[in-house]
């Protein structure tokens, strides 16, 4: 994780009765990881609280997870665009990397429905130092 600034932890859960951890608690474990990355970059307060939408989430695969302590998700901003950023994730369980993910998160008007320019706060802190 040393190309992290920033890295999140996470308990195994939802083991399989193959032994290994299900895909879908990925997805979980990229949201957890995204919410608490999101709230330390600040984009979480303030009255643009909440005013973007999740428009894109990948996720590769690259070994199963096991039973059992933590998973370490690091996160990064990888691009700030006119109206969307993405961000990038590595997901380890101990010195083995078990998936790699990548979000697109759209700046959002709920009241009108559309998407908005990404405002210049946003592009600040996610271009600015973690």
């Amino acid at each position: 994780m040393e190309s992290f600034d920033f890295v999140h932890r996470e308990r195994v859960r939802d083991v399989e009765a193959m032994g290994h951890v299900n895909n879908a608690v990925f997805a979980t474990y990229v949201e957890q990881a995204r919410i608490e990355y999101l709230s330390h970059v600040a984009l979480l307060d303030g009255p643009l609280y909440m005013a973007m939408i999740l428009a894109r989430l990948e996720i590769d695969f690259v070994a199963p997870a096991q039973p059992g302590g933590e998973i370490e998700i690091g996160v990064r901003p990888s691009r700030a665009g006119s109206k969307s950023f993405e961000l990038e994730y590595e997901l380890r369980q101990g010195e083995r990397e078990v998936a790699r993910a990548r979000t697109v998160l759209v700046a959002y008007d709920y009241e009108r429905g559309v998407s908005m320019p990404l405002p210049d706060q946003w592009r600040d802190r996610l271009t600015g130092p973690a």
